[in-house]
């Protein structure tokens, strides 16, 4: 969506849509304010560059501990 195309909702609609992004929006502020913030949801969502630079791990084997022997298998029981 364009901020053409948000500029034409109500402010319950962009609270409604904002809730659909998991986004609380305060009614309070004015329609722009409202506006900017839902447009910078929908822009940072589409965003091509990764928030986070992904590298290559090595997963190392868990270590599992040997098992104790019981005092039966310790005793010959």
């Amino acid at each position: 969506m364009d901020k053409s195309e948000l500029k034409k909702l109500s402010k319950v609609e962009l609270e409604e849509l904002g809730r659909t992004k998991g986004i609380e929006l305060d009614r309070r502020y004015n329609k722009n304010k409202l506006v900017n913030q839902i447009f910078e949801i929908f822009t940072s969502e589409f965003d091509k560059t990764p928030a986070v630079k992904m590298t290559e791990s090595v997963i190392e084997p868990i270590k599992v501990p040997k098992k104790r022997k019981s005092w039966k298998e310790i005793y010959n029981l």
